[in-house]
């Protein structure tokens, strides 16, 4: 692989700038590859118990890959037991990414991977550049199956109403969807039936959390204490602000539905449920998408409070979509430190700087320009020609459903199913691109320019 962006061809007296081939690209073609695989091996007759559309096929690929959880079909029904590991596969290799398994094979056949393959990789779960990708790899995986296994062994208690094969086929896929924040289920109902469930509840959400924080942050809070030394180890800047705004988003959006919902969705239930319910809606609503009741059954408000929590979504460099926590993070601490008339960005002793700050604006800007052109491009292929007073509904679950597919959430009210085969199409490429990110697709197809001409500044009337 060439080292350079550009390889330097002399003509005529002068040097022209060929483009090298861009890492971004190949990232991108190994997911497209993999969904095309993906598809192709749920429509083969082993991994089907009924048939199933190309389209269908190809929107099931498509979400497990992106780990989103949105779903036409249900999968419990429709795929066999081979079907469903093989969705078990693509959600973990989605999950974890297609740069970590190339690095991994590359690095154990001895193979060293390039230079812009090694960038593109740590850049996924790291800031630092001077750390080897072997020791990422070494960080990442054992962590990674060993959260897997517990999980899937806490799992294996709770299923003993299934047949042994299928009871350890759900354990495992329920354990790697969670963590890899996908939230496919292969029951019917999702969690529903394990709404109560204290050992389910409990190892869904603590899984949810770990492949949502974000791997550096997971790694800086098991090395946070110290043994040999018996001191307790600083962490980054970074870890603190996805600890910190994990924490108070989840804790908001716990007290939000719990009270919204105390006597809505939530009034037949005991206090202990409630509180669990809203928990479990808190932990997993805005990268997971598991649900362990009816979603109709939700307040507006709630509804709202949702979209916004799935637009937050996960953490930089875990297995969850949306714009980041801490994205959202440097967008509030941007605003309080110019409401109270500071010039820098600043939190806990540190200032932020400039390019991050400007970095987060563009990623929030993006994704509200794509979430609008989302829902109304849905509205008119869904609901053509309805009006507000025929459907008043309408725009918040197409609002919902768009939000869900970009932030690969996976929440649903029910529309999925229904859409369109232009609809599911649609949905599909706004997967994609939430897994991939708005900000890195573009900067994959349009060079950055350097320079340009710099004009006189004119003031305007604002506010």
């Amino acid at each position: 692989m060439i080292l350079s962006r550009y390889k330097d061809i002399p003509t005529a007296g002068t040097v022209v700038k060929k483009k090298s081939s861009n890492p971004m690209i190949f990232l991108i073609r190994g997911y497209l590859i993999l969904i095309v695989l993906g598809t192709i091996l749920l429509k083969c007759p082993f991994s089907l118990k009924q048939e199933l559309s190309f389209v269908d096929a190809f929107f099931t690929a498509t979400s497990a890959v992106c780990v989103t959880g949105l779903s036409v079909i249900d999968i419990g029904n429709v795929l066999s037991y081979t079907g469903l590991w093989i969705l078990a596969a693509l959600i973990q290799v989605g999950g974890l990414g297609i740069m970590t398994f190339s690095t991994a094979i590359l690095l154990f056949s001895g193979i060293r991977p390039g230079f812009n393959q090694q960038a593109l990789f740590k850049s996924g779960f790291t800031s630092q550049e001077d750390i080897e990708p072997k020791k990422i790899l070494i960080a990442i995986l054992p962590f990674t199956f060993v959260l897997e296994g517990l999980g899937t062994a806490s799992l294996f208690t709770q299923f003993g109403d299934l047949p042994l094969d299928e009871r350890i086929l759900y354990a495992v896929f329920h354990s790697v969807s969670a963590f890899c924040n996908a939230g496919f289920s292969p029951f019917a109902n999702s969690l529903t039936d394990y709404q109560f469930n204290p050992v389910v509840n409990t190892v869904i959400m603590l899984m949810v959390l770990s492949g949502g924080v974000g791997f550096l942050a997971m790694s800086e809070i098991k090395n946070l204490f110290n043994f040999s030394t018996r001191a307790i180890q600083k962490i980054s800047l970074h870890s603190k602000i996805v600890l910190l705004s994990t924490a108070i988003i989840s804790l908001i959006e716990l007290f939000s539905i719990f009270a919204l919902e105390w006597n809505g969705a939530f009034s037949s239930l005991s206090f202990g449920q409630k509180l669990q319910s809203s928990a479990f809606i808190a932990f997993s609503s805005r990268t997971a998408g598991f649900n362990s009741f009816d979603m109709l059954s939700l307040r507006e408000t709630s509804v709202i409070i949702l979209i916004i929590c799935m637009f937050i979504g996960a953490s930089p460099g875990s297995c969850g979509g949306g714009v980041k926590t801490t994205t959202a993070a440097v967008i509030a601490i941007l605003g309080i430190n110019r409401l109270f008339g500071r010039e820098r960005t600043q939190i806990l002793g540190r200032t932020i700087p400039e390019e991050t700050v400007g970095k987060a604006i563009r990623v929030v800007i993006v994704y509200i320009i794509l979430t609008f052109v989302g829902t109304l491009v849905l509205l008119l292929t869904e609901f053509p020609g309805t009006s507000v007073g025929s459907s008043p509904s309408h725009l918040l679950v197409v609002f919902f459903e768009v939000t869900s597919a970009l932030s690969t959430c996976g929440l649903s009210l029910g529309l999925t199913p229904e859409l369109s085969i232009f609809g599911r199409i649609f949905v599909c490429i706004f997967m994609f691109v939430g897994r991939m990110g708005a900000l890195f697709l573009i900067s994959a197809v349009i060079q950055k320019k350097e320079g340009g001409a710099w004009y006189a500044e004119e003031d305007i009337m604002v506010g």
